[in-house]
């Protein structure tokens, strides 16, 4: 083998071992990864807290990020050990009460099977009913779990907290960092790319957290008002799966109708009502309020994003699925389309 053969089989092995390497650090670093998106989510929501203490009532930018950082710490006090444990008794009574419901739904599973004369959808309903206990045990489980995993993971958390801190502290330097080591031709336009990104993306995101949130809080205290069980578990599930649009609230609905109907029809027509309501006073007065600046995805962009997040980073993928398709939409607009 010539010199020029020798160097050339050297410059590949290096080449290989140089991105094997860079794969394994990746690997490696891919938790590090995890938990500055995470805390860049989390500043990204509560941001605007700390934007009007500062620019609006005159506060210091210290100030006002310590009063926003501790009323988030307050909050996720309130999640962890008020909420969640009362989501789990929740679920574990339905679980445990779930096959006396049964016989009072089984008569309008069949009327319900006779009127279309379809007599499998009796058939799987009343099987999905009998599988439910068991399902619902298995996502107890998976919560129990989870609740655990939180706890011993208490480093990581406290990193992440800590992040926080200090994104909201600095944020606008680091964008001004980043746009500092930039070259210099591009630097207006990243400059101006950006500012669409945050007022659009930003936007959608926060209008996003309130308007579930608002959403999980009025169904929730609507079930408690007309005396439902399990509100709590009920108006939570109603707030998560309200970022699904048009799909979500129906899955959201099912459990609570489901529920109800084992007690009349007549209580059922209202807790539908109740959902109908809700989501009137989403479609007409939320969406329009807390999404109007953000950018506009097609609902089903938000079911593929969310489903393709999902299936590559699980959780993690589900969080970062919408930010990540409103920023390919306004790149993309802006880039192709020039609509911005």
């Amino acid at each position: 083998m010539g010199d020029k053969q020798l160097a050339l089989a050297f410059k590949i092995a290096l080449a290989f071992a140089v991105v094997a390497g860079l794969v394994l650090f990746l690997a490696r670093m891919l938790w590090l990864f995890n938990l500055v998106i995470i805390a860049f989510l989390i500043v990204y929501s509560i941001s605007p807290g700390v934007d009007y203490l500062s620019r609006c009532k005159g506060m210091s930018r210290l100030g006002a990020v310590t009063i926003v950082y501790v009323s988030f710490l307050l909050l996720l006090f309130l999640l962890l050990y008020l909420v969640i444990p009362i989501i789990i008794s929740e679920l574990r009574d339905l679980a445990l009460h779930l096959p006396q419901y049964s016989p009072y739904l089984a008569p309008y599973l069949k009327s319900l099977g006779e009127t279309l004369s379809r007599p499998e959808i009796v058939d799987f309903a009343l099987d999905f009913l009998q599988q439910l206990p068991r399902t619902l045990q298995q996502i107890l489980n998976r919560i129990t779990n989870f609740t655990v995993a939180v706890v011993s993971r208490l480093s990581e958390i406290a990193i992440v907290l800590f992040m926080v801190f200090y994104l909201l502290r600095d944020l606008e330097d680091i964008k001004g960092s980043v746009v500092y080591y930039l070259p210099r031709p591009w630097r207006k336009e990243a400059i101006h790319v950006l500012g669409v990104i945050d007022t659009k993306v930003g936007a959608y995101l926060r209008g996003n957290v309130a308007r579930c949130a608002l959403v999980g809080v009025a169904t929730g205290l609507g079930l408690y008002l007309l005396g439902m069980p399990f509100t709590l578990m009920l108006g939570v599930l109603a707030g998560v799966l309200n970022l699904i649009v048009y799909i979500g609230p129906y899955l959201a609905a099912i459990p609570a109708l489901l529920i109800a109907l084992s007690q009349s029809p007549r209580y059922a027509l209202i807790i539908a009502l109740l959902y109908i309501a809700v989501q009137t006073a989403d479609a007409f007065l939320l969406t329009p309020l807390l999404l109007g600046k953000a950018v506009d995805l097609h609902p089903l962009s938000v079911i593929v994003a969310i489903l393709i997040g999902g299936r590559l980073l699980g959780i993690l993928g589900v969080l970062l699925a919408i930010p990540l398709a409103a920023t390919i939409k306004v790149l993309f607009s802006y880039y192709y389309l020039q609509k911005l």
